[in-house]
């Protein structure tokens, strides 16, 4: 299986990302795009996206970016800058974008823009690269379809 074919399928075993609506639009080497479709659960009492949505939606794209590497990447620090607020927009845009890519260390910009393209937050990640070598999520995807037919049957 190729890398960017198990990267599709960790999109699929992102239960967390699942729940909140992410969905990875585009996988390149070093490079990420994912977005939401806004609903009434994404959003804050004043009706805007809350942030904690957006920074959820940064740290899944660039996490994403990051796994193109072929290791285990785990967040280390971010930080979110909130620039407008995202309100009445339908879908709110993530890529990731390198800016610095070290042996054990990365570093990501994360663009989030609304439906207009307009800049609504930007975001600064970093993560360290393991040792440890992505599982193979098709595996453990086809694995976790046969529990679910087995369950089907009792």
């Amino acid at each position: 299986m190729d890398s960017y074919s198990n990267l599709e399928a960790r999109a699929k075993c992102n239960r967390f990302g699942e729940h909140n609506g992410i969905v990875m639009t585009k996988i390149e080497q070093d490079y990420a795009e994912g977005e939401i479709t806004v609903c009434e659960t994404h959003l804050n009492p004043m009706g805007m996206v809350h942030g904690g949505c957006l920074a959820t939606l940064a740290d899944s794209v660039t996490g994403t970016a990051v796994a193109t590497r072929g290791r285990v990447g785990v967040t280390m620090d971010c930080r979110m800058d909130y620039l407008r607020p995202a309100v009445g927009t339908k879908k709110v845009r993530c890529r990731a974008i390198p800016q610095k890519i070290g042996r054990t260390i990365t570093l990501y910009r994360a663009e989030l823009t609304n439906d207009d393209g307009a800049l609504i937050a930007v975001g600064t990640f970093s993560f360290f690269l393991t040792d440890k070598p992505l599982p193979n999520f098709q595996e453990l995807l086809d694995q976790a379809r046969a529990h679910q037919e087995a369950q089907g049957d009792a």
